[in-house]
């Protein structure tokens, strides 16, 4: 069971950072969907930092997480130093779990909604499509980031060494 658990939670850091070093080129490249999204929120909240800073502190906030989850731990690992690893990935968890919080809180609860534009014409202005894919991503980084958090939190109080 222990060795299930360690290559999950490798799977799961790995998936928590695919998803969003993927979705660094959108929001740091003034990409008509963080544009959007940001917009919306900014317009339904009167906060006028959601757009143009939103994209910009997510995608830092969701940099720094896959550095914790995934390359630290990885360091920390070839240096046999698992208790660091173990911190590190809490950490990155912890971040992508409250990252993704508000992302589905602003989902469900706000005009932006489960359906987000997933193809633009070609010149940015126009939504040819939406669907619900963010809102199932930001569900599946919630759930892996709470299992990690609960496996490498019990590692941080002495728990097994996976």
């Amino acid at each position: 069971m222990s060795k299930i658990m360690k290559y999950a939670s490798w799977a799961i850091a790995l998936y928590i950072t695919a998803i969003f070093v993927d979705s660094l080129r959108f929001k740091f490249t003034g990409h008509p969907t963080p544009e959007h999204i940001f917009t919306t929120l900014k317009d339904w909240s009167g906060i006028g930092l959601f757009y143009p800073a939103g994209p910009w502190v997510i995608g830092l906030a969701e940099l720094a997480s896959s550095i914790l989850v995934l390359i630290l731990p990885l360091i920390f690992t070839f240096t046999k130093s698992p208790r660091n690893a173990a911190r590190s990935q809490f950490l990155g968890a912890l971040i992508a779990f409250g990252v993704m919080s508000g992302a589905i809180i602003f989902h469900l609860f706000t005009p932006l909604g489960i359906n987000t534009p997933t193809e633009w014409s070609a010149d940015g202005q126009t939504i040819l499509a939406e669907g619900p894919l963010l809102f199932y991503m930001a569900c599946g980084v919630w759930l892996t980031s709470l299992l990690l958090m609960i496996w490498r939190g019990g590692q941080m109080k002495g728990g097994s060494k996976f």
